[in-house]
């Protein structure tokens, strides 16, 4: 049964991938001719929240890509700013290569 959370005892260890296999199949019971009315309402709720899973794994994975660019990008400032012997042209060329990257 579900949580006040919105989460099944089940759903809260479903991968994405598992979920994504899951939402398939419900979207195909849904589309067959074979669906019993009973059920329809416990697929539809089971969808919905796989829908809900799916959409927070993302949402922390695009968190979790967008700190990994920035702590990069702080480095490689932290880098470019530092006096180093001998590489420091290839660096900042390095540097002014990937923000003019970010441009486009």
């Amino acid at each position: 049964m579900s949580t006040p959370s919105g989460n099944t005892d089940d759903g809260a260890d479903l991968g994405y991938a598992e979920a994504m296999t899951e939402l398939e199949g419900i979207l195909d019971e849904l589309e067959g001719d074979h669906l019993d009315v009973d059920v329809l309402a416990e697929r539809v709720r089971r969808a919905a929240e796989l829908i809900k899973l799916c959409r927070t794994r993302i949402a922390r994975a695009q968190e979790d890509v967008n700190r990994i660019v920035t702590d990069l990008e702080v480095f490689e400032s932290e880098i470019g700013g530092a006096p180093s012997a001998g590489g420091e042209d290839e660096l900042e060329g390095d540097v002014a290569a990937h923000e003019a990257d970010e441009l486009f």
